[in-house]
């Protein structure tokens, strides 16, 4: 039996790169991608050779790329969008040719709600299916100590709120000098964009003075970019201070790894993650700390926190998802 000829095609595939690997190890999928250099910007010659070679067509992010591939899709291919949050912000879904287009996945119940009231998305061309987390990977034994590290990936824009988790460094270092805070991700000057921001750029000036005058200076470790998984081996918990989110995946990336998950509430995030993980001020996130340190061991808290995400988001239980909704639309 011929595979599958199958195309993701978007700006950023990070999200996506699971579900692609998940995919093509059921082969049945011959996979090409169709890497955009932005939301409306691509080798349009490249595009159409793929067009040419598809059957299924997956646009990760619903931009240009869908805008694209929805106006030139053929009869006999299937076409499917994938919506993050960002699109609510701009007119591509307005320009799709829904007609064209087969299934629209929505990533929180909350986001789908939100392409709905925006845009009035069919919702019998709707489904949501969450975010996908390597929970296998990700779960490594913690190291000593661990319990006193906070951790927080990705610091920009603003919105994520790297203020806040000083906020909760700083309350948590007046009862104990053991803790520490432990940021993962680019600085915001490797992001020119977001550098030439005049609101942006005086908003971590602000925090990095502040952070260098602070008597717990040496409490904020800056690890950089790259792979998580044994980097979550020193984190006890994973700090969420963002004023939004349309999903937010390092919650759930350290749940897998075993630390406990600590989110300042944003609309959705109740669609998302249990109550239990979820706080109306950063208040409630220190003394959840200082409490769970005060027992003896916290090991039933961070199996359940594993339990979690493993049955929810795992790469298994996300891919057969993606799987059921190819095969519904396909005859393949």
């Amino acid at each position: 039996m011929s595979k599958v000829k199958m195309v993701f095609a978007g700006h950023d595939l990070k999200f996506a790169k699971l579900i692609i690997q998940f995919l093509e190890e059921t082969n049945r999928f011959d996979i090409r991608l169709d890497e955009w250099d932005g939301h409306n910007v691509h080798d349009e010659k490249k595009s159409k050779e793929f067009l040419d070679w598809a059957d299924v067509i997956i646009c990760e992010w619903g931009l240009g790329n869908a805008v694209w591939y929805s106006s030139r899709k053929r009869p006999h291919q299937k076409l499917i969008v994938r919506m993050h949050l960002q699109e609510v912000d701009t007119n591509y879904p307005r320009q799709f040719e829904m007609d064209n287009i087969d299934a629209i996945i929505t990533i929180s119940p909350y986001v789908y709600e939100e392409f709905y009231r925006v845009f009035k998305l069919p919702r019998e061309k709707t489904k949501m299916i969450y975010n996908v987390v390597d929970t296998a990977k990700l779960e490594k034994p913690k190291l000593n100590g661990s319990n006193f590290n906070l951790g927080m990936i990705g610091i920009a824009p603003k919105r994520k709120r790297l203020d806040l988790s000083l906020d909760v460094l700083e309350n948590l270092w007046a009862h104990d000098q053991r803790y520490k805070l432990f940021v993962k991700g680019k600085m915001p000057q490797e992001y020119p964009w977001l550098w030439r921001k005049d609101e942006e750029r005086e908003y971590y000036e602000a925090q990095f003075r502040r952070i260098e005058n602070a008597p717990w200076k040496d409490a904020v470790i800056f690890d950089g970019f790259g792979d998580v998984d044994e980097w979550f081996q020193k984190i006890g918990f994973i700090l969420s201070t963002s004023d939004f989110e349309s999903f937010h995946l390092a919650p759930s990336e350290g749940m897998a790894s075993g630390s406990i998950p600590l989110i300042l509430k944003w609309d959705g995030s109740d669609t998302i993650y249990q109550k239990d993980y979820l706080y109306d001020d950063i208040h409630g996130m220190v003394h959840h700390i200082l409490e769970m340190n005060k027992m003896e061991s916290s090991l039933n808290s961070r199996q359940e926190v594993k339990k979690y995400v493993q049955q929810l988001f795992d790469v298994d239980v996300i891919g057969k998802q993606w799987l059921e909704l190819i095969e519904g639309i396909s005859s393949y």
